[in-house]
C-alpha cells in the first residue's frame, strides 16, 4: 500500500460501531470522528426524530459513505426489545461474520439533586435503571456479537463524581450508579482478559457543553474528547478494565 492510499485510510476503517446516547453533546461528537475515521456506525435513541439532526449533520462530512450509518428506535429500559437488539443489528448486514467491533454507551442521566434523606425510591430506581441496570443489559445482550470481533472494544461514560464522593453532596444516586458502572467495567475486563476484547470506562473533567456543572468545575468541548474514544476503539488498544479521563484537568 502507497503512503498516500494509507493516509487515507481512517483508524477504524471497515469497524462497526454501536453508539448509545447519540443524540447527546459527547455521543454525536463521537457519532461524527468515527465516520471521520472510516467506521460504520449504528445509532440508538428511543425517539428517531432525536437523531436526524445528527444524521444530517454526518451527510454533510466529507467522509460520509452511503449506508455507513444506521439508525435504531430503542428505548434501553425496554429490556424485552433489547433482547433482540442483535437480531436487529445482523438484519442491517454490516458485518458479514455479524461482529460487533465497538460498543460506546453515552446514554445517562444526572437525576434530581437531593439529601440522602429526602431522595425518594423512584428517583434512585430511574437514575440507576438507567446508568447501571441498563447498561449491563446491553452488554450482557451484545457480549457474544463483541466476541466474534477481532478486536472488540467497549467504551462506558462513567464521571469524576467517583473519585471523591464526599465532594458532591446531594448525588448520590448519580454517584452510586457510577460506582456500580465502573465495577462492572472492571470485573468483565477480569472475565474477558483470555479474548480479543476491551473495555474501559471514560470521565470528563468537568462538564460538557451546556450541561449541569459539578462544583468547581469547567465547561469541556466535546470536540476535544473524541481522541480517547479512537484510541481506545481501535485495534491498537491493549488495555482493559481501566478508568480513564478524557481530557486533563483545566490549568
Amino acid at each position: 500500500m502507497n503512503l498516500a492510499k494509507e493516509k487515507e485510510m481512517g483508524k477504524l476503517e471497515g469497524k462497526v460501531a454501536l453508539i448509545t446516547g447519540a443524540s447527546g453533546k459527547i455521543g454525536s461528537a463521537v457519532a461524527k470522528r468515527f465516520i471521520r475515521e472510516g467506521a460504520c456506525v449504528i445509532l440508538i435513541s428511543r425517539s428517531l426524530d432525536n437523531l436526524k439532526p445528527l444524521y444530517n449533520e454526518i451527510e454533510e462530512l466529507e467522509e460520509f459513505k452511503e449506508g455507513s450509518v444506521k439508525l435504531i428506535q430503542l428505548d434501553l429500559l425496554d429490556f424485552e426489545n433489547v433482547k433482540i437488539l442483535t437480531n436487529m443489528i445482523e438484519s442491517l448486514k454490516l458485518s458479514e461474520s455479524g461482529a460487533l467491533d465497538i460498543l460506546v454507551a453515552c446514554t445517562g442521566i444526572s437525576g434530581k439533586l437531593n439529601p440522602i434523606h429526602d431522595c425518594e425510591i423512584e428517583e434512585l430506581q430511574n437514575v440507576m435503571n438507567t446508568n447501571f441496570t441498563a447498561n449491563w443489559y446491553l452488554l450482557k445482550n451484545l457480549d457474544p456479537m463483541l466476541k466474534k470481533s477481532n478486536a472488540g472494544r467497549v467504551i462506558f461514560m462513567t464521571s469524576e463524581v467517583t473519585l471523591s464522593p464526599s465532594s458532591y453532596p446531594y448525588w448520590m444516586p448519580y454517584a452510586a450508579s457510577k460506582v456500580a458502572l465502573e465495577i462492572m467495567v472492571q470485573i468483565y475486563a477480569s472475565e474477558t482478559k483470555h479474548t480479543k476484547l476491551c473495555v474501559n470506562a471514560v470521565y470528563t473533567k468537568g462538564p460538557v457543553g451546556s450541561e449541569q456543572a459539578f462544583p468547581g468545575s469547567e465547561l469541556v468541548s466535546p470536540d476535544k474528547l473524541t481522541d480517547k474514544f479512537v484510541e481506545l476503539a481501535s485495534e491498537d488498544c491493549s488495555i482493559s478494565g481501566e478508568i480513564l479521563p478524557l481530557s486533563k484537568s483545566p490549568e
